[in-house]
Formats: C-alpha cells, sequence, structure tokens
C-alpha cells in the first residue's frame, strides 16, 4: 500500500493507495461515535453495503444518507437534505462525515463538514478515477449555484483519503475519460516526464493494469499534494491547477452541468487555453499538435466549442479566479510550465471567432400542434454537419393550426400562445450560449394566409427569423433525421398535425416522397369535433384518410423497413409500455405493432378526453388529439399491409441540426 503524506502541519493527512484496501478504513474511524456515509444513487447501489459493514463492524452508530446521481446535485438544496437529517439525528461536532462517492459526493460532503456546526471532521472515498485524483484532494469542497459552478465553497481539509483502485471496474467508460483529462492536465504543469509516460503507457491505462493505474493516479496526488502545500488556499501557486477550467466551468454552465462531464469539459479547456497561449506567442502549433495527441491517445474528444461571445464572456467573467472584473486564465507557456494570466476580451472574441468546426446549435420545429426546441453540439465539416453531443429537447403544445383548415388563418389567440413559447426557446438557446440557429415552420403557418404576419412578430418579439418550409423539404429534413442510425431501404412515417410525410428510400437515394394532407389536429377538427368518436365519424374519417393516401398503397409491394417518428407513434409507445418519465432510449428502435395499437385505441375510446389526461405515459396536452393521430398510424399500417412499425426518436430536428 502506498501512502502520500499531505502536510499542511495540524492539517495533514494521509492518502491511502493500492487495490483492495477498502478494509482499511475500519483503523480511522475509532475515536468518532456517530457516522455518517453520504453517497448517491448509483454508487451506493454497488458499494454503500460493503462499506456500511465494515463501520457496523466497528460498533459505531452509523447512519447512511443517499442523494440522486448527477452534477445538477451538487447544490445547496442537497446540503440542506444532508443538514436536515443531521440535526434530526442530534450530530454534533465530535462526529465524522464518510463520502463515498465521485467529485459531486467528496465535494458536497466536504462542504457539508466544513459548514455543519463550523466544521466535524471527514473523510473521502473516492470512486471515480476523477476524484482520486483531483476532487477529493486539497481541501476544496463547494456546491454548485445555477449561475457559476463551485460558487459556494471552501478550503476545509479531511482526515483521510482512501483511494481503493477496485472501484474503477466499475467505472464506465464516460468517467474514465472524464478523469484522464484532469489527468493528463497534471501532465502538463508540473512533469514533462509525465506525458511521456502517459502517452508511453496509454493501453495499459485504459486496461486498468493495477501498476500503471496506481502509477498514475500516485504521480497526479504527488503533483497536486505539492501545489497543495505550496499555496493551500489558493492564493498564489495552486491557481494553475485551474489549467483548462475558466472555458470548462463555463462549458459546464451553459451546459446546465449535464452535457459534459467535468473531466471532458476540462480537456477542451486546455486546447482552448492552449490556443490562447498560441495566439499571444507563448507556444508554437507544434505545442497545440502534443496536446491533441495525447487527448487522442485516450479517445477523449478535446475539441473546444463556439459559444455564444457575449454568454461565453459573461459566464467566464463569474469565474471564481477572477479579480478586479478582469477574466484569468491558465495558459501553458511550455513543456511542464503555465502561467496565470488576465486576458482581455477581444482575444477571447477572436480565439471563438476561429473556433469554426465545432458549434452549440439550436433548432426549433414549429408545427402544427406543437413547438419544438433541440439545443446540440455539432461538428462542422465543409458545410456538412454531424451531431456530436445532444443536450436537451422541449416540447410544448401552442396548437398554432387551431382551425387553420377552416379558416385559411392563424388565430390570433394561437399565434400568441406560439410567440410567448418562442420567447422562452429564445431565452434558453441564449442561456446555452447557442451561436447557430435554425427555427423551421411547417404545414399551419404554410397553409395560412397571414403567415408574413405572424412570421413578422415572431421576429419582433423572440429575435428568431422563422423558415417556412414545404412539405417535401419537411419530407427531406425528417428522412435525414431519422436514416441516419436504420441500414437498408426504408418508409419513413411522419404523423403530424395538419401533414404526414412519407418518404422512401434509403440513406443516399429517396425513390418517393410526399407530404400528404392528413394530420392528427387535421382530423380531429374534421370528424371528431367535441370529442365525438362514434362509429360512424370513425368510419367517415377512415375512408378519408385512406383515399388521400392511396397513391403509397402501391409502396406496400417493396421491401422495406416501416420507420415512424414524432409524437404520435413515439407516445403511443410510453402509453403502451405504461412510462411515467420518457425515457428516449426504451422509446428509441421500438417496434411497435399492430396489436400494440389496438390495444392502445381501445383504452383512448374508453376514456372522456379529461380521462385520457391521466393516462400514464400520455401527455395531457397531446390527450385531445391522440385518437386521430393513432387512427391514422393504424389506417396507414394497414395500407401499407405492415404488422409492425419501427419507432426512432431521431426526426426533423435531427435533421435540421445536421442541416
Amino acid at each position: 500500500m502506498k501512502e502520500i503524506r499531505m502536510d499542511l502541519g495540524d492539517r495533514s493527512y494521509p492518502i491511502l493507495l493500492d487495490k483492495g484496501i477498502i478494509g482499511e478504513l475500519k483503523n480511522y474511524v475509532t475515536k468518532y461515535e456517530k457516522i455518517i456515509l453520504v453517497s448517491n444513487t448509483k454508487v451506493g447501489a454497488l458499494y454503500s453495503e460493503k462499506v456500511l459493514d465494515i463501520l457496523e463492524n466497528t460498533g459505531k452508530n452509523i447512519s447512511y444518507f443517499e442523494i440522486s446521481d448527477g452534477e445538477e446535485h451538487k447544490s445547496i438544496e442537497s446540503a440542506f437534505g444532508i443538514y436536515d437529517f443531521m440535526v434530526e439525528n442530534d450530530f454534533d461536532r465530535s462526529s465524522l462525515i464518510i463520502s463515498l462517492g465521485g467529485g459531486v459526493i467528496t465535494d458536497l460532503g466536504g462542504y457539508v463538514a466544513a459548514t455543519y456546526m463550523r466544521g466535524i471532521d471527514f473523510i473521502q472515498i473516492p470512486t471515480s478515477l476523477l476524484s482520486q485524483v483531483d476532487a477529493s484532494i486539497g481541501g476544496k469542497v463547494a456546491v454548485n449555484h445555477p449561475k457559476a459552478k463551485n460558487l459556494i465553497g471552501a478550503f476545509y481539509q479531511p482526515k483521510l483519503v482512501l483511494i481503493d483502485v477496485d472501484f474503477l471496474k466499475t467505472l464506465p467508460e464516460k468517467e474514465f475519460k472524464a478523469g484522464m483529462g484532469e489527468i493528463i492536465k497534471h501532465s502538463f504543469l508540473k512533469d514533462d516526464d509525465y506525458y511521456d509516460y502517459l502517452v508511453e503507457n496509454a493501453q495499459a491505462v485504459k486496461d486498468l493494469q493495477p501498476e500503471e493505474i496506481i502509477e498514475v493516479i500516485k504521480r497526479s496526488c504527488v503533483i497536486k499534494k505539492n501545489i497543495v502545500e505550496e499555496d493551500e488556499k489558493e492564493k498564489g501557486i495552486r491557481a494553475i491547477v485551474n489549467l483548462g477550467h475558466t472555458y470548462a466551468h463555463a462549458l459546464e454552465t451553459a451546459t446546465e452541468y449535464k452535457g459534459y462531464s467535468h473531466g471532458e469539459a476540462v480537456a477542451k479547456g486546455i486546447i482552448y487555453e492552449i490556443l490562447l497561449s498560441q495566439k499571444l506567442g507563448y507556444v508554437e502549433k507544434e505545442f497545440l499538435d502534443r496536446g491533441k495527441i495525447i487527448f487522442d491517445k485516450y479517445e477523449i474528444d478535446c475539441e473546444p466549442v463556439k459559444i455564444e461571445i457575449e454568454r461565453l464572456i459573461a459566464l467566464m467573467k463569474k469565474d471564481k479566479k477572477n479579480t478586479g472584473g478582469k477574466i484569468k486564465f491558465v495558459l501553458p507557456t511550455g513543456k511542464g510550465t503555465v502561467s496565470v494570466e488576465d486576458v482581455s476580451e477581444d482575444i477571447i472574441r477572436e480565439i471563438n471567432q476561429e473556433i469554426d468546426n465545432r458549434v452549440i446549435k439550436g433548432v426549433v420545429d414549429i408545427g402544427t400542434n406543437s413547438c419544438r426546441l433541440f439545443i446540440s453540439e455539432v461538428e462542422k465539416n465543409e458545410n456538412k454537419y454531424s451531431i456530436k453531443r445532444k443536450f436537451r429537447k422541449y416540447l410544448e403544445i401552442t396548437k398554432l393550426g387551431e382551425d387553420v383548415n377552416k379558416n385559411g388563418y392563424l388565430l390570433d389567440s394561437a399565434i400568441n400562445r406560439t410567440v410567448d413559447v418562442l420567447k422562452n426557446y429564445s431565452e434558453k438557446m441564449a442561456s446555452y450560449g447557442v451561436a447557430e440557429k435554425l427555427v423551421c415552420a411547417t404545414s399551419a403557418t404554410r397553409d395560412s394566409s397571414n403567415r408574413e404576419d405572424f412570421i413578422r412578430k415572431v421576429k419582433n418579439e423572440s429575435g428568431l427569423e422563422i423558415k417556412c418550409i414545404t412539405g417535401d423539404e419537411e419530407a427531406s429534413l425528417s428522412f435525414k433525421g431519422a436514416s441516419d442510425d436504420i441500414e437498408g431501404e426504408l418508409l419513413l412515417i411522419d404523423i403530424g398535425g395538419g401533414s404526414t410525410e412519407f418518404i422512401n428510400g434509403s440513406k443516399n437515394d429517396i425513390n418517393f416522397m410526399k407530404s400528404f394532407d392528413i394530420g392528427a389536429v387535421r382530423v380531429t377538427e374534421k370528424f371528431f369535433v367535441n370529442d365525438n368518436h362514434c362509429e360512424e365519424n370513425i368510419k367517415l374519417a377512415e375512408q378519408w384518410v385512406k383515399s388521400q393516401i392511396k397513391e403509397a398503397k402501391d409502396l406496400s409491394k417493396r421491401d422495406f423497413i416501416l420507420v415512424g417518428v414524432a409524437g404520435t407513434v413515439t407516445t403511443n409507445v410510453t402509453v403502451y409500455e405504461k412510462m411515467v418519465d420518457y425515457d428516449p432510449e426504451k422509446v428509441h428502435m421500438y417496434n411497435l405493432t399492430m396489436a400494440n395499437v389496438e390495444e392502445n385505441i381501445k383504452l383512448y375510446l374508453s376514456k372522456n378526453i379529461e380521462e385520457r389526461k391521466k393516462i400514464k405515459g400520455l401527455p395531457p396536452k397531446r390527450a385531445e388529439v391522440i385518437i386521430a393521430g393513432t387512427f391514422i398510424l393504424k389506417w396507414i399500417m394497414e395500407t401499407l399491409e405492415r404488422d409492425e412499425i419501427l419507432v426512432s426518436e431521431n426526426d426533423i430536428l435531427e435533421g435540421m441540426m445536421e442541416s
């Protein structure tokens, strides 16, 4: 077992490192009568029982507290939950907190220890690679503020850091890469030989070979220990451990702590700060290439992403390293050397402008019944886009196309509802730092006589510029979005509010494409007024729909995969599966059968509209049109002589994102 001593006078403590050493914990808790183990749902399910067994065998009074998994739970609300538990169970200054988990838990547990009764003892048991080499060492403890990462915190040292590399056996690949982002950061700070070791032993480290992974963790711990001992409270040299963090924290905050793991963001931040150093003349392009080589060895995406510049600067100004209103960066100046410097906003703007291969993009689909927003990171290559990382999707039922089939124009009330949603979407895109936008309106807008008034109002009130697309363009975008991960010939069906698109072909060759003027809203308004789904109305609707799509009948003879996208088909999956929370991974590539569809129809028809709003898996705002949409789906499957349809999560939003 390796022991690294953090030498801070009366705040000194050991860092124990090896495999299979969790049992050593019992030797460090003997003086405490009350102990609380803090973990999260993911780590707790794997290891809490084992650690609790060790603690309970000491005869102490042991409690366990668990929070949900995720960076968004490193919050003051989570801290208050732990405070409440400790107060209710009479924890005092002689009690002990043990943090079992990754960086979120070690930061949170340490913050609670630092602030409960003005400070009680705590022990760190880091289970992720990131927390083993960074978060658990050095006494920086914190929770996030919604406007900035780690804004609320303290410098407060643990009594022990116990690093058992056996925890890494269950670490997801993404989290391993997050830890490697911080480890690679250390190789830029003080020890150029460390860089060479990481490059030469990359495969062994990735394979978690004990000798190599322990050596890597030890070297990183020693680098951080030496820096902390010299500058415990970050008054000087300790600021260098924030290499990559000015940009990384801005990126994490913009994407609501869900877009990137901390280590992934740091990797991008390091390359960003090398670009700054290159711009300022400190390093040459070869140094930038050297940085990318090591991240590539560990298959870590280190390419910085263009964030809307005003949002980026505003976030960087909130960084805790800043003084006097100036933005500070840790800039690499050579092999194993860095410098903490102020960088002007003009230079930041120049670098942001030069980042043109990665961008945060937002797309909005304004449909007949709903309005949707999708935000992601995309890669640009010769004016072609590919989605690198999906952030968020939002959906609001706006009923823009209400009565447009009868009146020929958009109602003022429908326009106002939609504009309010688009104003909200514009604010969300601004918060995410969206640097490129595409807003498309489909059938309801293009069918209306007052569409220019609507488009102008949206521009004036939300700042968004609408592109009104044709039915063929809509179909093409839907096909582009859905066909990316399906091999072979397919027939894509996109049932919207005012129209339904049919597209037959493969990725590079479309055989048939047509937008039919049938949709869930259109059929509801035409045949099911006042929620009247009597047999006669259903029969009339069936005859009308099938007459509209008779041109597609010949497609039934072709050999294709029938694929459905958008709200009608995805909702039928969630209803059939009785999903309380929407699970995109379960919905994507789901085989929905005719029997499933008919069972759902029977369920819908058995309830009035208010009762339908309570069906598990059915969003209440879809209750009015889901019957028409599902009947359209059934009649399409009958026309095409198919008993099942493959459901894709990817649709026009993905197509727009890649356009």
